[in-house]
């Protein structure tokens, strides 16, 4: 019997609750929207270049890091299952 009373009670509550709150608009609780512009830098062709050239050297990097990944797992896997299986 108590439990449903205090139900009852706190349902009553947040109702008024609820009916007490002032409605705002979108634009009272997160401010007016602001179009900012963004600010490019200017690059030259040459920077262009270099920068490609960088990333070209940084992709050649990581393949060559995961060929020596997946060979260094595949000899792992292999000595393991020598060892177990043998």
């Amino acid at each position: 019997m108590g439990f449903g009373f205090h139900g009852k009670i706190a349902d009553k509550f947040n109702r008024g609750l609820l009916k007490k709150r002032v409605p705002r608009s979108k634009d009272e609780v997160y401010g007016k929207k602001v179009n900012s512009k963004l600010h490019f830098k200017k690059s030259t062709l040459h920077d262009i270049a270099r920068i490609r050239k960088k990333m070209f050297i940084q992709k050649e990097k990581e393949k060559r890091q995961m060929f020596y990944a997946v060979i260094a797992a595949i000899l792992f896997f292999f000595i393991v299952y020598l060892l177990f299986v043998l």
